[in-house]
């Protein structure tokens, strides 16, 4: 009996909550695009730097082995760090719980 009291007020709230929200979830729907506008657009963005970016390799005339070598330099030089900062937060947080 208090159970069915208890979950009638839940959805008393539930559904008064929804109708306050309802008109600032129709603003957000008419003046937000949709999900599927904004990947696409996030799609033709890479598109784009990938053309863009591979002409600008092909204007410098370095040969696939030193275009390589400087991705692997780069990566090896930003996850190094992240990878010791992710140790010693690991470390501090072992720490903590411990005490």
């Amino acid at each position: 009996m208090i159970n069915a009291i208890i979950m009638g007020i839940f959805n008393i709230i539930i559904g008064l909550v929804d109708v306050v929200l309802s008109p600032i979830d129709a603003l957000i729907t008419s003046f937000i695009p949709d999900l599927g506008t904004a990947i696409s657009a996030i799609g033709s963005m890479f598109a784009l730097l990938n053309n863009v970016l591979g002409f600008i390799i092909s204007l410098t005339g370095l040969s696939s082995t030193a275009i390589g070598l400087i991705v692997m330099y780069y990566t090896f030089k930003l996850t190094v760090p992240l990878m010791v900062s992710a140790i010693k937060q690991a470390i501090r947080w072992y720490n903590a719980l411990k005490v």
